[in-house]
């Protein structure tokens, strides 16, 4: 069988990519427009302009033309919106809001899909190959992009689980506004213990389950759409499995530091894809990361 009998028609493949595309550029977007706002981008000044402009000092009339009040209202109002979206800051005091939660909630799963869907891709081009083949046999065929929503899901699930310790850390004193470790023994704590995971049998086992799309398809197939989200529920678990001690590196450095979370980002990357040198890549990330966490604390 050759190359273009076994490959999915092309148009199943843009829906793909185009898919992909658009929920990677939302949520970097988030990310970077967080970042800028914070100034915690390593190449933004403190220059950014506030978005919380009082209305009187904004001109009614530009270039001869008026806005109506309405108008000016529900600009004001998106505008405070996407402002506080993208500069919340953990409340002083420690009084905290349902508004807080969710917003940090909100800030770790917008992260988690930035820095997890470009790993999944090569198994949703497969899951779409696989797919198209059942469609030309008269099968039940379903929505690759449900796949990925499922994959999602277990990711969001992560993040609101993860989103209870941090705000129990924050609440007790251990976090400072950034979200940062006030006590060093805190951040090595967590990359020692996020380096030992990269050397456990548990680590090992689900790497290689999100290592071989293939074989998880063959085990896990199930028909229809509803299925397809089962599947990608399922590989998403796995790779929660794989990487959720990684992504404990985040109370480390803080989860507002957007260069640790692009850095981050190529580490998932590579370690899914390193599949010539699997074991060196993971064991050196894991003694850089063990390393790192007792140089903090010598």
């Amino acid at each position: 069988m050759n190359e273009k009998a076994i490959q999915a028609p092309l148009k199943d493949r843009m829906i793909v990519y185009v898919g992909v595309a658009i929920v990677l550029m939302f949520s970097w977007l988030y990310i970077l427009g967080m970042g800028w706002h914070m100034n915690t981008l390593p190449f933004t000044d403190n220059t950014t302009m506030s978005m919380d402009m009082p209305q009187d000092s904004m001109s009614m009339k530009d270039n001869g033309m008026e806005m109506n009040k309405q108008e000016m209202k529900d600009m004001n109002q998106e505008s405070n919106m996407i402002t506080e979206v993208l500069t919340w800051m953990p409340p002083m005091g420690n009084m905290w809001a349902l508004t807080d939660f969710f917003l940090l909630f909100m800030m770790w799963a917008v992260m988690m899909i930035a820095m997890m869907t470009p790993s999944i891709l090569p198994m949703l081009m497969l899951y779409t190959t696989l797919n198209a083949r059942k469609k030309v046999q008269g099968q039940e065929s379903a929505s690759t992009m449900i796949l990925l929503a499922g994959y999602l899901s277990s990711w969001v699930l992560f993040s609101l689980f993860i989103t209870f310790p941090q705000y129990f850390l924050h609440t007790n004193g251990f976090l400072n506004m950034m979200m940062e470790p006030i006590h060093a023994y805190l951040a090595a704590f967590v990359l020692v213990l996020a380096g030992i995971y990269q050397f456990t049998p548990y680590k090992d086992a689900c790497l290689n389950v999100c290592q071989s799309p293939l074989s998880f398809l063959t085990n896990n197939w199930q028909d229809g759409n509803f299925g397809a989200y089962i599947i990608g529920y399922k590989h998403g678990f796995y790779c929660v499995g794989c990487c959720w001690a990684l992504m404990l590196t985040l109370f480390a450095l803080g989860v507002m530091n957007i260069l640790w979370v692009i850095v981050l980002t190529v580490f998932v990357l590579f370690e899914k894809v390193s599949y010539n040198y699997p074991l060196i890549y993971r064991r050196a990330v894991g003694a850089f990361l063990i390393m790192w966490g007792l140089v903090l604390v010598v």
